[in-house]
């Protein structure tokens, strides 16, 4: 008995196989613009083919399998499933055109910044924070590509001829050379993932044809993979495989391997929101039964927030105090003292606590230490808030302090990045407003409305969904 055809090896297959799984998603609105397609066969094939992704299993790859979902009971007709796959290559094709068009607008606007640096210095300006904003607010990952081009920007914007008299300002210096440092960081991992897999494993390979080094091996490549095509599926398939070899990895190849499903699983919190701070709470779990964030007697502060924050989002409270008890002693002193206040008090603001969360935090100031800084007014804000809206006037003026106090944080201190400064400015004016609304008790549906809608366009913006939440408190209350 023959084996039934597929399109295994199709240049359709070829050329889906290379798509991350933000791709996927970007191509499924795409195929379904009236713009692009109006083939409901095509969308049809888009959906069967990513169910199928990454193309492993065979019997979803069959023609006749294929063909039957798509057409029904229609008798097979080899001509016109060729046709329908060589138009999904067509407009995959369009797709990543698409894409990288998107790469060369980007490069028509620079030329053109370029251009009007020569000219007109205002129009110079204004094109350029323009580019600057939308690198920044971009909806998809940054690449090297992107800390490069936001380098070349500040860098010409800083020291511009018409600007300061040929002054250099050492904080403006210091901020072009972070996206520059960026890009070299990007770069360089890139390539300590490359060369992790070609020299060091594979050298140590061709001395010794343990299979022990030959699965080591699988696993970089896969952990290389997921670095650069940020698929989901490969997450699941490296996770699956390192377990599987845990008790075999050295402890440097389980740190390695570990941090690289870490930054997937907050990258995808962040932009997919498929599982994120869920499947980090059980990597951590496994990082803190090995040792692995216990260095010479040292302890990385950015872990035991991490752990601490996301524990007491989703783990019992007891298990969290025995982590922080155990651990703080591993950190710095000058960083313990203001830390560990800080984790409890993201216990209290869980469990909607707002009064000891002022209590905890009302007398701490890390200071010279701007992203702890922020994290503690944040929460201040919140607690202040909620205890406002459940009718605790005395916290109203605190409120009002801690607001103007963040802004002006942000208005001086030039280390903090321009999108950084602009989401939290946007939810600080957007806090003022949900206070209005709050104290405006006879709330009409059109304010309603139009919060709804500016809430829903400020981007980028700190904290969107807790402003959704107190909105939904807010007008539940009024309504």
């Amino acid at each position: 008995m023959t084996s039934k055809k597929t399109i295994e090896k199709s240049k359709l297959i070829q050329l889906l196989s290379t798509f991350s799984s933000l791709e996927w998603k970007r191509f499924g609105r795409f195929v379904q613009s009236p713009y692009h397609n109006s083939n409901q066969q095509l969308i049809d094939l888009y959906t069967i083919l990513k169910k199928a992704f990454p193309f492993e299993v065979l019997k979803e790859l069959e023609q006749e399998r294929i063909y039957k979902k798509v057409y029904g009971q229609e008798k097979f007709k080899l001509s016109k499933f060729q046709n329908l796959c060589s138009d999904l290559y067509e407009l995959a094709g369009d797709f990543i055109i698409d894409v990288h068009l998107d790469k060369e607008k980007r490069k028509k606007k620079k030329l053109l910044i370029d251009a009007l640096s020569e000219r007109n210095y205002e129009l110079f300006k204004r094109e350029n924070n323009k580019l600057v904003k939308e690198i920044e607010t971009q909806r998809y990952f940054f690449d090297e590509d992107d800390f490069l081009l936001l380098y070349q920007l500040n860098n010409k914007l800083y020291h511009h001829i018409a600007r300061d008299k040929f002054n250099v300002n050492q904080l403006e210096l210091n901020d072009t050379w972070k996206n520059l440092n960026a890009f070299y960081d990007v770069t360089k991992t890139q390539l300590e993932a490359e060369n992790r897999n070609k020299q060091n494993i594979l050298t140590i390979i061709k001395k010794s044809e343990d299979t022990d080094y030959n699965q080591l091996k699988k696993l970089f490549q896969l952990a290389t993979k997921l670095h650069t095509t940020k698929q989901t599926d490969l997450y699941f398939q490296l996770k699956k495989e390192t377990l599987d070899n845990w008790n075999q990895l050295k402890r440097k190849d389980k740190t390695d391997l570990l941090v690289h499903l870490l930054n997937f699983s907050f990258i995808n919190e962040l932009i997919q929101k498929e599982f994120g701070h869920k499947e980090a709470l059980n990597l951590y779990k496994l990082g803190i039964k090995d040792k692995l964030f216990v260095i010479d007697g040292k302890m990385r502060d950015i872990e035991f927030f991490n752990i601490s924050m996301i524990g007491f989002k989703y783990e019992s409270e007891e298990w969290v105090t025995n982590f922080i008890e155990v651990h703080k002693h591993y950190l710095p002193e000058k960083i313990r003292i203001f830390l560990v206040p800080l984790a409890y008090a993201y216990s209290a603001i869980f469990k909607n606590d707002y009064e000891q969360v002022i209590n905890i935090l009302k007398d701490i100031n890390p200071s010279n230490n701007l992203v702890y800084l922020d994290k503690i007014k944040t929460l201040l804000i919140r607690a202040y808030f909620e205890a406002v809206i459940k009718e605790n006037e005395a916290y109203r003026n605190p409120l009002h302090y801690e607001i103007n106090s963040l802004k002006k944080m942000m208005e001086r201190n030039e280390k903090l990045s321009s999108t950084k400064i602009e989401s939290t400015n946007n939810f600080l004016t957007l806090t003022k407003k949900l206070l209005n609304l709050y104290d405006d008790k006879s709330i009409e549906l059109k304010k309603n409305h139009s919060f709804e809608i500016l809430l829903s366009q400020t981007n980028p913006l700190l904290l969107r969904q807790w402003l959704t939440e107190m909105f939904l408190v807010i007008k539940n209350a009024t309504s």
